[in-house]
């Protein structure tokens, strides 16, 4: 019976000093829980923009890898200038946490410090600047069924205007392409125009940049930052071949091959005309190659302000390497020359 009851208690005895050595028993630690991606289209998009904005622009699509869409909204506010205050947000659904989270702030990306649209709410000089985002709008650019988001913003020159805030001059037009397929946005096209600039989508994803061109400052051919010679058109897209998004065609074309003589100088010749209901201006560069027809008109000295002509720019018509434009006249063809002043005797 004794070592009945020494072995039972030795059992008690071990039993107990295993458990102390065990310790409690492990806890699993709390995660939050996975919640199943809500259909973007019913969220309500006024709680996410910035207080005191108005909603100008809301898209979906499919920016992330995975399930669901996610939300683009573009917002303006109204900081008393001649411009509003713009804002684009991008919004992703946090599974995790079962809510809806900023993964795009334009007033915040890059950097908080250097912002791609800054907020000039509470600038004293608020109103000098001019920023306003001409082209929110989404592209299937890499493919893989995610989209891409094209963004244009428009700006004024450096130091705006000092009657507050108008587009008197117009400053550079940023063009970015922003791809979210790593999971943060990335820039897969960045380009600056010299000034001014529009860009639109064309068919199969692709965007059509327009911008300005001019002359050299210091040529014959300038007549000031708001008399453009011509346009510059690129299309960009994807590139198959070298995997990137790039420049698939440009073009080049001046506004007046036909219109008014405007100046004639030794060297050059101006022309005026009316081109999408604005007076525009182009110049040409005079060489010793350079003829004038009818013939028997005499050569470029004999043009007068106002007449009539048609000019043929000698090729390949190109931007030189400081992007200026300085086409040189191969031909000007004298039109109505009778009825015009300098034209020959009859």
């Amino acid at each position: 019976m004794a070592f009945l009851a020494l072995s039972a208690l030795l059992v008690s005895c071990g039993a107990e000093g295993t458990a102390h050595l065990a310790g409690p028993y492990p806890t699993v630690p709390a995660s939050p829980r996975a919640a199943a991606t809500p259909d973007a289209r019913t969220v309500p998009v006024e709680p996410l923009v910035p207080e005191g904005a108005t909603i100008e622009k809301v898209l979906y699509g499919r920016l992330l890898p995975g399930e669901g869409e996610q939300i683009i909204v573009q917002s303006s506010r109204d900081i008393g200038c001649a411009d509003r205050q713009d804002y684009l947000q991008v919004f992703a659904f946090d599974q995790d946490f079962g809510e809806w989270k900023a993964l795009f702030e334009a007033d915040r990306w890059p950097s908080p410090a250097a912002p791609f649209i800054p907020d000039r709410q509470d600038l004293s000089d608020r109103c000098k600047r001019y920023e306003v985002l001409e082209l929110v709008e989404l592209v299937e650019m890499e493919g893989g069924g995610t989209q891409d988001l094209a963004v244009a913003l428009a700006t004024s020159a450096k130091g705006g205007s000092a009657s507050g805030g108008g587009k008197d001059e117009p400053g550079p037009l940023f063009l970015k392409v922003l791809s979210f397929r790593p999971g943060v946005p990335e820039a897969i096209y960045d380009e600056v125009t010299t000034r001014g600039g529009a860009a639109r989508l064309v068919a199969d994803g692709r965007i059509a940049l327009e911008q300005d061109t001019y002359p050299s400052r210091s040529g014959p051919l300038w007549r000031g930052s708001s008399s453009p010679n011509g346009t510059l058109t690129e299309v960009i897209g994807w590139d198959g071949k070298y995997r990137q998004v790039d420049v698939l065609e440009s073009s080049l074309a001046l506004y007046c091959l036909h219109g008014a003589v405007d100046q004639v100088k030794d060297d050059a010749l101006i022309v005026t005309c009316d081109a999408g209901g604005l007076q525009r201006f182009t110049g040409y560069r005079l060489t010793g190659d350079t003829q004038v027809l009818p013939a028997e008109f005499g050569g470029p000295g004999e043009l007068r302000v106002g007449q009539e002509v048609s000019v043929s720019p000698a090729e390949p018509l190109e931007l030189d390497e400081n992007w200026e434009l300085e086409p040189v006249a191969a031909e000007i063809r004298v039109l109505n020359q009778r009825q015009t002043r300098g034209g020959p005797p009859e």
